[in-house]
């Protein structure tokens, strides 16, 4: 029998250029880097870091082979990324950089790095996973698992901003912010909702914060709307910061109150671990020129 003419690792290939909504951890991936990218990247960088770079100064900050240096110099500048500064004898960043960064929304480190692992807890526990971050007096959801989930339930859109008072997210963060600022944002709650917030709505308020802090999550109040629907939220803690707050939202009648902590929380807490790990190995990670150049291939 002939045998197919690809090769085993051929066959064994998953190009995920098109991959399925959903599947976007950035770790797995189809086929490993192109040097010269990567080199051409790594150069751009160091010229965007120094005023002036030249070519003894790009060697020595990614041991690129200076022959190889003046190729990508060469490219970049045919890109209009680059220019050659022949009176103060290098070569510096042009204008066209800026175009790189237009496609970019600002969403947080945090959000990008919480995102496939959010993904990943909607398809263990079924129920939509919400990000956000503090902004202002509210918290500004910008990332939601809804569209993958089986079981979706709500309307949430992103930019939606669950207040601080009744919102599960909202109260995950005033448990787990600093002392300062909570005590910042209760003063403009008694000044914004005195109808609300009077001396024993904001004592049992603090108690309640108390309770999280101890528990480790919140929960949304249960007057607010909809009543046949609960929520849960995290902080996620970067260097004892709240970086983003992390939420799940599922039918009371879905979930058993004694099951709750298999079913739900156990694998919010390992899912929000997990992001807490990856931020502190972000924030610790080696330099490029470490981490990479030792999988650089010196020819082009």
């Amino acid at each position: 029998m002939a045998k197919d003419p690809r090769s085993e690792s051929q066959t064994n290939v998953h190009c995920r250029t098109n991959s399925r909504r959903g599947f976007t951890n950035p770790l797995d991936r189809s086929y490993p880097p192109v040097n010269s990218v990567c080199r051409a990247l790594h150069v751009l960088k160091v010229v965007n870091e120094q005023s002036i770079a030249t070519v003894n100064s790009i060697h020595a900050e990614t041991r690129i082979p200076r022959p190889t240096v003046v190729r990508m110099l060469e490219t970049l500048m045919h890109e209009g990324y680059v220019i050659r500064d022949n009176m103060c004898g290098g070569y510096r960043v042009a204008q066209k950089v800026t175009e790189l960064s237009q496609g970019y929304s600002g969403i947080p480190r945090v959000i990008e790095i919480a995102r496939p692992l959010s993904i990943g807890l909607t398809r263990q526990i079924r129920w939509p996973v919400g990000l956000g971050v503090i902004d202002g007096d509210a918290i500004e959801i910008l990332y939601w698992t809804g569209t993958i989930s089986p079981v979706v339930h709500t309307n949430t859109v992103l930019g939606q901003r669950p207040d601080l008072l009744k919102s599960a997210m909202g109260r995950a963060y005033m448990a787990f912010c600093g002392e300062e600022e909570r005590e910042q944002h209760l003063a403009r709650m008694r000044t914004s909702l005195p109808a609300e917030f009077g001396e024993k709505e904001e004592a049992a308020f603090r108690r309640y914060l108390d309770r999280v802090r101890r528990d480790g999550y919140a929960t949304r109040d249960p007057q607010t709307e909809p009543v046949r629907m609960t929520t849960v939220g995290v902080p996620i803690l970067e260097q004892e910061k709240v970086a983003a707050v992390m939420s799940v939202s599922f039918f009371r009648t879905s979930v058993d109150p004694k099951d709750m902590k298999d079913a739900v929380l156990s694998p919010l807490f390992e899912t929000r671990t997990s992001i807490e790990h990856a931020l502190a190995f972000i924030s610790n990670r080696p330099r490029l020129d470490a981490s990479v150049r030792r999988g650089y291939d010196v020819s082009l």
